[in-house]
């Protein structure tokens, strides 16, 4: 891992940044997932505002460079249970899904990816999350092994046309929010 001379700020995104980090996570997106069909957004973009910002149970954060320019970003939503592969494993509103870590492919291998986890992490210790949950997929380099190196464990592994790999790490909870869950 290499320097930047600038280290990006991490910030969660404003009303004034939305249509900016949806332009630069459908980018990255069809980047990395060719394969898919980019012509319609995904339903947590498409009512970003509603989803992230009007909601005290999700986040959106993004990295800015000085200039102003997204480079990478990372959101989180209320797990829902979709997933076939791992239905019953979370107990409802227990877990939070991670969405949308990117980074520019300019910017990558400067510890971006890593300073937008820490960041999340540390809003999420001051939710009622007891589980972050995430899924990746093996054919994107390098995917498994941050994921890892961040403290994720893989809890399902499917062999699928996507090898998704499913995987989890207990949340960080503040002490003051675990004391006054107890009691």
């Amino acid at each position: 891992m290499t320097q930047l001379q600038t280290v990006p700020k991490v910030m969660k995104v404003q009303l004034n940044q939305i249509e900016n980090a949806i332009d630069f996570a459908m980018r990255v997106r069809r980047e990395v997932f060719p394969m898919m069909n980019h012509e319609r957004l995904p339903v947590d973009l498409e009512q970003f505002k509603e989803n992230y910002l009007d909601s005290a149970d999700a986040v959106f954060l993004v990295a800015v460079m000085e200039d102003e320019r997204i480079v990478g970003s990372i959101g989180i939503l209320p797990y829902d249970g979709r997933i076939e592969a791992i239905t019953g494993r979370y107990p409802a509103q227990s877990a939070a899904e991670i969405v949308k870590c990117y980074v520019d492919s300019e910017y990558r291998r400067y510890g971006i990816g890593s300073l937008l986890v820490r960041e999340l992490e540390k809003m999420v210790a001051k939710l009622h999350y007891t589980t972050l949950y995430l899924h990746t997929h093996r054919f994107l380099p390098g995917a498994v092994d941050f994921w890892k190196g961040q403290g994720y464990v893989v809890v399902v592994e499917q062999d699928d046309d996507w090898q998704t790999v499913h995987m989890e790490k207990v949340a960080r909870v503040e002490v003051d929010q675990y004391q006054a869950h107890r009691g």
